[in-house]
């Protein structure tokens, strides 16, 4: 089954108007615009299993062909071909539909979804993620959000999982982390492990909130460790940045996205307005950069990407005092200078439609100013 989304007019023109103003903000930190394929290789997309067979959209009998699921992959090959010589740091945005492959039962649903973001490889830095997430924060502060629309951003990171995980490598380790990323603590309560460890384990699915707080409660869990003196230090950075634009921080130690795409830090910008909603959603990916480009210098890749569709629901309705002026003449001679009269008023920045026909009946007119949406009518002399 097929979601065809259909956008409406308001859809469309409100679409419009925040990819504008996200390039706008990307451009003057130095990005610059690319779009990849809409047609992926499944061997691109399957390269560092960044996502199952099963899950993307194949356009030919063998899905030798697929349409894209996320663009981050397409990018990171393009920098090791066409981009090869490109000074690094590469700072990159796009805009575009990906598309999502939903599984039921018996049949799966696509859906078409319109996102846009930056990735940005091979800076010589320890915390490339200071830039991403500063611009993240930079690009929705230029939206115009729903009054009381608070932000968060959901941080993570894969090593935090790792030091998790570490001791369970040869027990259960791939039945632990499935049951930990989904919250399942009925799974976990069956597993065959030591009842002491499951209670941490527990614990640690409830295990969210202020980030020196959590760091802190996992220090006494496993010790000081290289992973978490570096979240720490990383945190105490991005609470600069947020404090700044209001966004509030939380450590989930749990979280991992669904794309097996990231290896490092990995976050999500929510918005809570009527209802939470994830509006982007970000990550480290050196992994993937190290697969396309084993000779790199500089083996390290991060970025994010904002849901438009979501991102739509949460704005202010756009209100706009610009005319939109309907240009009416009685005779058929006077086409020739409304046509000057509505290049001379679109030179000044206004909207202006020239009914084509004469009219010479007020009624009619005002009728087809109502119908074009217009604020007022010009006769043309």
């Amino acid at each position: 089954m097929t979601d065809i989304k259909e956008f409406n007019l308001v859809d469309v023109k409100n679409n419009s108007s925040i990819i504008n103003n996200l390039n706008n903000i990307y451009k003057l930190w130095g990005y610059e615009e690319v779009s990849p394929s809409f047609i992926n290789t499944l061997e691109t997309i399957k390269g560092r299993g960044v996502i199952e067979e099963k899950e993307v959209v194949g356009i030919v009998s063998n899905n030798s062909l697929c349409l894209r699921p996320e663009m981050t992959t397409s990018i990171v090959k393009l920098t090791s071909t066409r981009l090869i010589n490109k000074k690094r740091p590469i700072r990159l945005f796009n805009n575009g539909i990906v598309f999502d492959k939903k599984h039921n039962k018996n049949s799966f649903k696509l859906q078409e979804k319109l996102q846009s973001g930056i990735e940005l490889i091979g800076y010589e830095t320890k915390y490339p993620e200071i830039e991403v997430i500063n611009i993240l924060f930079d690009a929705i502060d230029n939206i115009n959000l729903k009054e009381n629309c608070n932000l968060s951003l959901l941080v993570s990171t894969t090593k935090i999982m790792d030091l998790i995980l570490n001791k369970y490598k040869n027990n259960n380790f791939e039945e632990i982390k499935k049951s930990m990323v989904n919250f399942d603590q009925d799974k976990l309560s069956k597993l065959d492990i030591d009842e002491d460890d499951k209670y941490i384990l527990k614990d640690l699915l409830f295990t969210r909130g202020e980030p020196k707080e959590v760091i802190n409660k996992m220090k006494n869990i496993y010790g000081t460790s290289k992973t978490l003196d570096e979240v720490d230090f990383l945190f105490e950075t991005l609470s600069i940045i947020s404090n700044k634009y209001g966004v509030k921080l939380q450590l989930d130690p749990t979280f991992q996205p669904h794309l097996n795409l990231y290896e490092g830090i990995v976050f999500q910008l929510i918005a809570d307005c009527d209802d939470k909603t994830v509006i982007a959603k970000g990550g480290r990916y050196d992994e993937l950069v190290r697969y396309f480009s084993p000779k790199e210098k500089i083996l390290n890749g991060i970025g994010f990407t904002i849901s438009i569709d979501k991102l739509r629901n949460v704005i202010k309705e756009e209100t706009t005092n610009k005319k939109k002026i309907l240009l009416l003449f009685r005779d058929s001679y006077m086409l020739g200078k409304g046509m000057d009269k509505q290049k001379e008023l679109q030179k000044s920045g206004h909207i202006a439609i020239l009914h084509l026909n004469p009219c010479d009946d007020l009624t009619i007119a005002n009728q087809i100013m109502e119908e074009n949406n217009c604020t007022e009518i010009i006769w043309v002399k």
